[in-house]
């Protein structure tokens, strides 16, 4: 009887700490599984977060990369802008300096017009008519208030040009002339503009324009020959050679 009343006893006994045991090991088990679960959270958070950092790293590098290239730029601009300051201002240098010369530069035209139909008129007396209308035409483009400035200096250093020009070189012209109060046709040689000399159509008579007396003055006939052959080398119907021809001298 004792016997069997100590069995159940020890199955019960046996039973509680098998309980007892079960449940230390299942909270074990949990509290392992809460710290599994917290690493596991840790290791992502970690990832997570180095994936960030690695991010902000490129983003910060990137920034830098662009400021420093933001700083170059800067300075470039600054000196494009200061070369297009010196520019500027040259350029308004310059169009203060057009307009002071403009200023100058109409009336000095003017002047030099006035000099030019006074110079042709104490000239030798030769294509008249065309220097004349000349001037006359030079005198109206200043007068144009339409006329570019530009225009206006292009004519008149053309008009001098051409002036220029006549004291590089000799012609020959036939006219009419007025000699001993006589009209007489006659052939005239310019010689640049030292000498202008003249020939009857018949050759028997030769003469020189006196700027002194302002008319024409008769020369030795001798000379005949040398002014025929002065005429022949204008007009290019002989090689040019020395002539011996009075500069002034008459009759």
């Amino acid at each position: 009887m004792n016997k069997l009343v100590f069995l159940p006893l020890a199955l019960l006994l046996l039973l509680t700490v098998s309980a007892m045991a079960s449940s230390k090991v299942e909270a074990v088990h949990e509290q392992a599984s809460k710290a599994i679960a917290i690493e596991a959270k840790a290791q992502r958070l970690y990832r997570n977060w180095t994936d960030i950092k690695e991010r902000k790293a490129d983003e910060i590098r990137e920034m830098k990369a662009t400021e420093d290239w933001l700083k170059f730029q800067e300075k470039k601009y600054n000196r494009y802008i200061q070369k297009q300051e010196e520019v500027i201002a040259e350029l308004i240098r310059r169009k203060e300096e057009a307009k002071r010369i403009n200023m100058e530069l109409e009336p000095f035209l003017d002047t030099i017009v006035d000099q030019l139909e006074s110079f042709v008129k104490a000239d030798l007396p030769f294509l008249s008519e065309e220097r004349e209308r000349r001037i006359h035409f030079l005198q109206n483009s200043l007068d144009d208030y339409h006329l570019e400035l530009s225009e206006k200096l292009r004519r008149v250093f053309e008009a001098l040009l051409i002036e220029t020009e006549y004291g590089q070189n000799v012609s020959t012209t036939t006219q009419e002339l007025e000699i001993n109060g006589i009209k007489t046709q006659a052939s005239i040689f310019r010689l640049g503009r030292t000498a202008l000399f003249y020939q009857t159509t018949d050759g028997l008579e030769i003469g020189i324009w006196d700027k002194k007396s302002g008319s024409w003055k008769t020369l030795n006939p001798t000379y005949s020959h040398a002014l025929r052959r002065a005429k022949d080398m204008a007009d290019r119907k002989r090689a040019v050679e020395l002539l011996e021809l009075p500069l002034g001298a008459t009759k």
